[in-house]
């Protein structure tokens, strides 16, 4: 269960505000990595023979590198909001993070029975009969994100700046920010993704090591990875 927001409406220091993209720096390398691995992976796994191997570790590939890059942009979008300073760059970039945070969990997840049918999370729901040590978490993250899914999630902001709506456009862009507010409902969704990516991870593991027991059991020598 996700605990409700609360927003203590502080203000970061300029010290607090350095360590945090120190902190989003990393977190960029690390994932942006991440994802160039995983591309190797998906490049790898074109060349195997086994069908079932394959369509299981297309699915976790392509939900890790959805993932990934999900929450490698919130950071980045996220990062440049907490360091501008002139008004109109912060009311601009408050703007963009919620068309990312909108689209990312209607991919990841839906809005409606049909979006969830469309979404990573049924395609992830349909493979993991093969991975039932895994399906209590994956059940925890389903009703976390069918919490969080009851909001639209700035359906109304998404709208307004994809499709550049300049009357309200103009209304979103002069509210108030309060840092705060943001900041926090932007790192829900984001523990949710780096949840998903941690799930995604430890899964696509276990079957690399489901299919080097076979191999050994199989041909009696470890393959060469």
């Amino acid at each position: 269960m996700i605990p409700e927001l609360t927003y203590n409406n502080r203000i970061l220091s300029s010290q607090e505000r350095d360590e945090y993209c120190k902190i989003s720096d990393g977190f960029i390398k690390e994932f942006s990595e991440c994802i160039d691995g995983i591309h190797q992976l998906a490049k790898e796994n074109s060349t195997s023979g086994n069908s079932d191997f394959k369509k299981i570790t297309n699915t976790t590939i392509n939900i890790g590198i959805f993932t990934n890059y999900s929450f490698c942009d919130c950071i980045v979008l996220m990062k440049l909001f907490v360091r501008a300073t002139n008004p109109y760059e912060k009311s601009m970039l408050r703007g963009k993070l919620k068309v990312q945070l909108n689209e990312g969990f209607k991919k990841l997840y839906g809005f409606t029975k049909k979006g969830y049918k469309d979404s990573y999370c049924a395609q992830l729901e349909g493979i993991m009969p093969m991975f039932p040590g895994f399906r209590n978490e994956f059940d925890e993250l389903l009703s976390d994100l069918a919490q969080i899914s009851k909001h639209p999630w700035w359906k109304d902001e998404r709208n307004a700046e994809v499709h550049i709506d300049a009357v309200r456009l103009y209304e979103l862009r002069h509210e108030e920010i309060n840092e705060s507010k943001v900041a926090m409902e932007t790192m829900q969704l984001i523990k949710l993704f780096n949840r998903f990516n941690h799930l995604i991870a430890r899964m696509h593991r276990a079957l690399l090591d489901y299919m080097v027991a076979r191999y050994v059991k199989e041909n009696g020598i470890y393959p060469i990875l």
